[in-house]
């Protein structure tokens, strides 16, 4: 049996995003020795100096990921659409650094990979 104060809504609890999100760190702040390294490996017109300037972190991340093709494409899918519903976004110049540099990785870096279940093109033995 329930009384009257069970069927009564219950407020949310409040969530404590302080427990939450890690604490910052100076990796967050610039840009660390690996990150320059990395920034002045790429050619000129995909160096995201924008986005180096105004959210170090991302740059930090990206250099360490930048040799891992699956992990890299996720970063960017992360960063480039908005998966909380939430986010403010990048100013327009950041997104579309972000998004040649994307185009970039995926044509020269890491260019599409093809496996054996892609339509044959027809290099084989097939009349």
């Amino acid at each position: 049996m329930t009384t009257k104060s069970d069927s009564k809504p219950r407020a949310a609890a409040q969530a404590d995003y302080s427990k939450v999100r890690r604490p910052a760190e100076q990796d967050d702040f610039e840009l660390n020795a690996t990150a320059q390294a990395f920034l002045a490996s790429l050619e000129e017109s995909v160096r995201p100096n924008g986005l180096a300037a105004s959210f170090p972190r991302i740059v930090n991340c990206m250099a360490k990921l930048w040799r891992k093709p699956l992990q890299m494409d996720r970063y960017f899918e992360q960063l480039l659409t908005d998966g909380r519903g939430n986010r403010h976004g990048f100013p327009l110049r950041v997104l579309m650094e972000l998004s040649a540099l994307k185009d970039y990785y995926q044509a020269v870096v890491f260019p599409a990979r093809r496996d054996v279940w892609d339509a044959d093109d027809g290099s084989t033995g097939s009349k």
